[in-house]
């Protein structure tokens, strides 16, 4: 829940507040993923995929600027401190993303420097936020399709992956409804019920694995996805795409390919969001993604290792024309401050003037560690992914306890054909056996991954996935991942850094055999 004062006496306490319930503290003192306010540097953190624990350099940095937001509340009150710190962060964050550069510098941002950047508590609120712009620009007088000049205005179509592989909640934040039983700014809601004022949405999933777990054939699953998008268009719907960069598990769905193909096909009535929250992109990628005009979002909390809940939607020239003279439904005064808009965009004008300090210093947080990864060399960081691939890849082959699944090497050539460190794999997923050979079940692997969190040394994996539908008994994977931080830590210095990251994740894979070879459940 938010405040609109900072008297509070607990700094570590602050940054659970300006989220919904999925980063309350429980009685052992971490939120629902397993991680807690206050670093944990002998922990194993190998979790990215589903949180992160902030790091001590992070959380000095976020403690010292509630520090200066306390002196500046003073003279300006609440909210106007709030203001002017966010835009430092919205500032910050675009030099870091390399969208405003210093005078003379015009490293490939030209056509992308007029990008906005709005805040949200989670990846959750953002495809919320995004939705409803889109679903906004639906219920305008735009120009209708032209096999479609007699059919009335019609709901928006959303398009996206099965929820399994992006978030539980996406789905009723898509559609415009209550996700949690407290909003971001701390507003008691029901969970499903229709947001006051939403834009109506109706939505549609395309499965990105079979019913036993395995990929599909991303043709396939393109194929479907224009089908469903040429009859939305017959019935004059516009059509948001959300193209999902990474999932859970590292999968990329639909192909960009066919994003671009439907946007040059019917550019007045489909969009695409990018949910690029795990922010498991770079900078090369993330621009190619605003040339082509697509929204992208990305969190502070996933690879880049900022503590649990910030995030930020990058919206292109382009769209920003469209969107941000249109009024917002008033139900968004529960999730979004006017601060967390641009100045200038005057469709946010009716949300409430409240402080969400806890997203602030959170996000204080995540660039942080941001700042210290842009500062690696690319060849540097491109060499570690290597060598942790070939070290991941090879312990799994000698091992009986535990099955790798498909390694995803992300396909983003169309973005540009420069390669960069974002084409390697940094989640890697995998099933666990017990000594019998049988594939453990989800209720299983949900021990185990709780097991792991009590050890001695505290071992952090991402939360199991459901893999397959319709399976008996119904499996789970569980999710080594490296993170910003990680690679930061195995690049500095002599090599001995990277062995010690890579060593550390062998342990904690072994450890997760071990326990599954005898679950106690």
């Amino acid at each position: 829940m938010s405040t609109n004062t900072i008297a509070i006496s607990d700094f570590a306490q602050l940054l659970t507040e300006g989220g919904d319930k999925r980063i309350s503290l429980a009685e052992n003192g971490r939120n629902k993923y397993g991680c807690g306010v206050t670093p944990d540097p002998e922990s194993l953190p190998f979790g990215s995929a589903t949180a992160s624990t902030i790091s001590l350099t992070a959380y000095r940095e976020a403690e010292e600027r509630y520090q200066k937001i306390l002196a500046a509340e003073q003279n300006t009150g609440a909210y106007q401190a709030y203001a002017a710190a966010i835009e430092e962060v919205r500032q910050e964050l675009k030099c870091l993303c390399d969208l405003a550069l210093p005078a003379g510098d015009d490293r490939y941002v030209a056509d992308v420097s007029g990008t906005d950047i709005v805040f949200a508590a989670s990846g959750t609120d953002l495809h919320l936020i995004a939705a409803q712009l889109m679903a906004s620009r639906s219920n305008t007088n735009g120009q209708k399709a032209p096999e479609a000049q007699d059919e009335p205005e019609a709901a928006a179509l959303i398009i996206m992956v099965e929820p399994a592989e992006t978030g539980s909640a996406v789905p009723d934040a898509l559609s415009g409804k209550h996700f949690s039983q407290f909003s971001a700014l701390g507003v008691q809601v029901n969970t499903g019920e229709q947001i006051d004022g939403a834009f109506p949405v109706e939505l549609r999933t395309v499965s990105i694995r079979h019913i036993d777990g395995t990929a599909r054939e991303l043709t396939h699953i393109d194929a479907e996805i224009e089908v469903l998008v040429k009859h939305a268009i017959t019935k004059c719907q516009r059509v948001m795409l959300i193209l999902t960069d990474v999932t859970k598990t590292g999968m990329l769905g639909p192909s960009i390919d066919l994003a671009v193909q439907l946007q040059r096909k019917y550019p007045d009535h489909f969009y695409v969001m990018v949910d690029a929250c795990q922010f498991r992109i770079s900078n090369v990628s993330l621009h190619g993604y605003l040339r082509l005009g697509f929204m992208v979002a990305v969190t502070g909390s996933k690879f880049i290792g900022g503590p649990s809940f910030s995030g930020a939607l990058f919206i292109p020239p382009s769209l920003r024309n469209q969107f941000r003279q249109l009024p917002l439904s008033p139900g968004l005064s529960a999730y979004s401050s006017r601060a967390d808009w641009p100045d200038d965009w005057t469709g946010a004008d009716n949300l409430n003037r409240e402080a969400n300090y806890g997203l602030l210093l959170r996000w204080v947080a995540a660039l942080s560690e941001l700042r210290a990864f842009r500062a690696v060399p690319e060849s540097a960081i491109c060499n570690f992914l290597s060598q942790f691939l070939d070290g991941v890849q090879a312990y799994f082959q000698q091992q009986t306890h535990l099955v790798l699944l498909p390694v995803i090497w992300p396909d983003r050539v169309i973005l540009n054909t420069a390669l960069s460190w974002d084409r390697f794999p940094s989640i890697f997923s995998f099933l666990l056996k017990d000594s019998s050979g049988r594939l453990l079940n989800q209720s299983q692997t949900l021990h185990v991954y709780r097991q792991l969190q009590q050890q001695d040394r505290r071992i952090q994996l991402g939360q199991p996935v459901m893999i397959g539908r319709n399976q008996e008994p119904s499996v789970s994977a569980l999710r080594l991942c490296l993170s910003a931080r990680l690679i930061v830590a195995a690049t500095a210095g002599n090599g001995d850094n990277a062995q010690k990251i890579i060593d550390d994740a062998l342990f904690a894979l072994d450890t997760a055999a071990k326990l599954s070879a005898i679950p106690e459940i």
